[in-house]
């Protein structure tokens, strides 16, 4: 259990570190405007809660646990390094917002399918939290 929980606090720490790596490639060089609100309609609590209640749950299904069902059950394809960059090039094409967001949750995503895979083969029970 104490490496399981290490390897969580690892990850965490590495996804952290990319988010501020390419928060500060942006904010030095580049000015993309991170605030852009496509859905104006919907107010800035509705998409806080949205964003943090929601979309992570969504998310992990959509972008963790299908494509790897898929990937290791139906394809069988047991390369966990590949199936890690496939799932990665799935969620970080739907975070399109610019060029560097998609670097940035291609990375994260990495980082965090790394973290599923990981909690899949060795704490199952946890894996979708």
């Amino acid at each position: 259990m104490k490496k399981t929980v290490t390897f969580f606090i690892v990850s965490f720490v590495f996804a952290l570190l990319n988010g501020y790596f390419f928060n500060y490639i942006n904010d030095a060089y580049l000015h993309f405007d991170v605030n852009y609100n496509k859905s104006q309609n919907i107010s800035k609590n509705e998409l806080n809660f949205i964003a943090i209640f929601i979309a992570p749950f969504l998310e992990t299904f959509l972008f963790q646990y299908l494509p790897y069902f898929i990937l290791s059950k139906w394809i069988k394809l047991n390369n966990k390094v590949f199936c890690i960059i496939i799932m990665s090039i799935i969620f970080a094409s739907m975070h399109y917002y610019n060029w560097l967001y998609i670097v940035m949750t291609f990375f994260g995503g990495i980082i965090l399918n790394n973290l599923y895979i990981y909690y899949i083969h060795h704490v199952y029970r946890y894996s979708l939290f």
